[in-house]
């Protein structure tokens, strides 16, 4: 069921848990509902926002930037049920084994947690949502495949719009499992922690609304699931109290890092026909797939790069017929903030929209429009660098919290990265006969 603390009958409210979650977002939401398949009773999640999704902002949730100012922050992030699965895309891929896998060449230890845990793992999730593992990137993008080598050709899968949206696709779950309490307006402000010599752990969980109710969960085991950046300033308000993490010489708050995705180049149609045919998502039944190139483990090894892969993408006007279905789709997954579209070009729109289904209908593929940029993208995964940090500082937000202060570095090793990945893209297509149907003009990006 579904609470909201600021509607409490009572000002003070004491529940025990089996398992308490903190953040009803997309990992939030997706634990919990598994564990109710596991038929675990007694669940507890708390959700800092409300039904709504809402920006940062209009939470009063601000960090203070130090080093380059980091975006997702303000547009990265979003409160309420659902969290952040109401602002992305729903694509997923699983992780390749490469990526868990020690690499002294780049600063990168292993895994705590082996790939074959992980993987054992994969066909289950898949079947929760719909997707397959028969997928064949080959098959699908046979052009593509000649590119192969240097790169290994990957193919994610997009969630349908009506699952994105964690909230909504498992709305049952949170509202009739009798299992099942979630708690919105919870917003945790302290954690207690019984001592090593009673057990090591965190015992309660101390939440209160915006108008004062507080909420106190006794839980057995904790999860904590708030966002790359709440998750970390709960856990160092947690150790300041108690310096239970940075004791036992925890990295709590250093080496924080990103995936950097730069525009790279852009390609000049020779056959647009042959272009679309040749890198263009595939549906499989519901399911959009698009190609990924990574950076293949020797390569990766040889130029002494961290993991990485090129991606294509389209840029539109923002007045097609894509950007019409797009919107209805967006606003459905819960979005609630889109920028219009002009009713003035329906006629164009109309005929973009019978490309799209002729496309979807004969080819199987999304129909890209025809005066949409043809962008490449380079996606790389940041090198370890201890003096990208989170902390603390000593502003106090509107909420008497101390602010989220974010260091967030750019090491001059990343830009490289980028560009020689950058480079290898640009060799090995005009290697290939893919050349023929597109130019690729390689734009290195200014930092």
């Amino acid at each position: 069921m579904i609470l909201d603390l600021n509607l409490s009958n009572t000002t003070n409210t004491t529940v025990a848990a089996d398992v308490c979650i903190i953040g009803a977002g997309t990992a939030g939401i997706f634990l919990a509902q598994r564990l109710c398949k596991h038929n675990i009773k007694n669940i507890v999640l708390l959700e800092y926002g409300d039904n709504i999704s809402r920006k940062p902002v209009e939470m009063n949730q601000f960090c203070k930037n130090k080093g380059v100012r980091y975006h997702g922050a303000d547009s990265g992030r979003s409160f309420g049920l659902g969290g952040t699965s109401v602002l992305w895309g729903g694509q997923m891929i699983p992780l390749a084994k490469t990526d868990m896998n020690i690499r002294n060449y780049a600063g990168f230890s292993e895994w705590p947690i082996s790939y074959s845990e992980i993987k054992k793992y994969t066909s289950s999730v898949e079947s929760q949502f719909g997707l397959t593992s028969e997928v064949s990137p080959d098959i699908d993008f046979s052009s593509l495949a000649s590119l192969q080598g240097r790169f290994k050709l990957r193919t994610s899968q997009w969630l349908p719009f009506k699952l994105r949206n964690f909230s909504k696709a498992f709305f049952k779950e949170l509202k009739h499992n009798n299992g099942l309490t979630v708690w919105t307006n919870a917003m945790v402000t302290k954690m207690d922690y019984f001592p090593e010599s009673e057990g090591g752990k965190i015992n309660q969980i101390y939440a209160k609304s915006p108008n004062g109710n507080r909420l106190l969960v006794k839980p057995k085991i904790v999860v904590v699931c708030a966002g790359a950046l709440e998750s970390t300033r709960l856990l160092l308000e947690f150790d300041e109290l108690t310096n239970v993490i940075t004791r036992q010489k925890s990295p709590l708050g250093k080496y924080f890092s990103d995936h950097l995705s730069v525009e790279c180049g852009y390609f000049t149609c020779i056959n647009k026909k042959l272009f679309n045919l040749a890198v263009a998502p595939v549906f499989r039944k519901s399911i959009m797939c698009s190609p990924r190139l990574e950076v293949a483990g020797n390569e990766q090894k040889k130029e002494q790069i961290s993991s990485a892969f090129v991606h294509f993408n389209f840029i539109t006007t923002g007045d097609t017929g894509l950007d019409l279905i797009r919107t209805i789709l967006r606003k459905r997954q819960g979005e609630r903030k889109i920028k219009g579209i002009s009713f003035f070009k329906i006629g164009s729109m109309m005929k973009d929209i019978f490309l799209i289904f002729y496309w979807r209908f004969f080819y199987k593929r999304l129909w890209i429009p025809k005066d949409a940029d043809l962008k490449l993208y380079v996606d790389i995964e940041q090198l370890p660098n201890i003096d990208s940090t989170l902390c603390l500082g000593n502003e106090l937000d509107s909420h008497n919290r101390k602010l989220l202060v974010i260091n967030w570095k750019i090491d001059k090793r990343d830009m490289l990265v980028l560009k020689k990945v950058a480079n290898i893209f640009f060799t090995e297509w005009n290697r290939s006969s893919l050349k023929s149907i597109a130019t690729f003009h390689l734009v290195m990006p200014l930092f």
